[in-house]
């Protein structure tokens, strides 16, 4: 029962990105424009005044910050699937939910093919793989430096 409650986070975040994905390119953007737009408020609060117009900040970081989103919520992801995978098996728990991670990131990528306006990129996939790597080492880094701690 245990192991099965721990997979509920797991299931809806793999449908969040599926759902996200699910959106046709004008509502994806609008969604990106959203959040973007958010942090320029954040960023102008914090800058007081920047002398940077909401358009510059949309035209120098929006692209990024939309990149930062694929990176983060695929970090995430392979951190579900870590805690998820090693409730099964203690071995392989770096290398194998990398892969699961990578896999539905290419998957992805594949299914927006046949959304409205969205398309399949490499590019993507390697931004997403790369943030799935990413959550799985601090995982990993953090497993380390705890059962160093223990055996201390």
């Amino acid at each position: 029962m245990k192991k099965a409650i721990k997979a509920i986070p797991l299931i809806l975040w793999m449908a969040l990105i599926f759902y996200m994905s699910a959106q046709p390119q004008l509502e994806s953007e609008a969604t990106s424009n959203l959040a973007t737009e958010l942090i320029y408020k954040v960023y102008h609060l914090l800058m007081s005044s920047s002398g940077m117009e909401i358009e510059e900040f949309f035209a120098r970081y929006g692209q990024l910050i939309r990149k930062l989103a694929h990176f983060s919520e695929f970090m995430i992801l392979a951190v579900l699937i870590k805690i998820n995978y090693a409730e099964y098996r203690k071995d392989k728990t770096f290398l194998m939910p990398f892969l699961y991670a990578a896999a539905y990131a290419a998957s992805d990528e594949f299914h927006q093919l046949f959304v409205q306006g969205r398309y399949c990129s490499f590019k993507d996939v390697l931004i997403d793989s790369s943030g799935a790597f990413l959550g799985i080492l601090i995982c990993h880094l953090i497993e380390k430096r705890w059962k160093r701690k223990e055996n201390v």
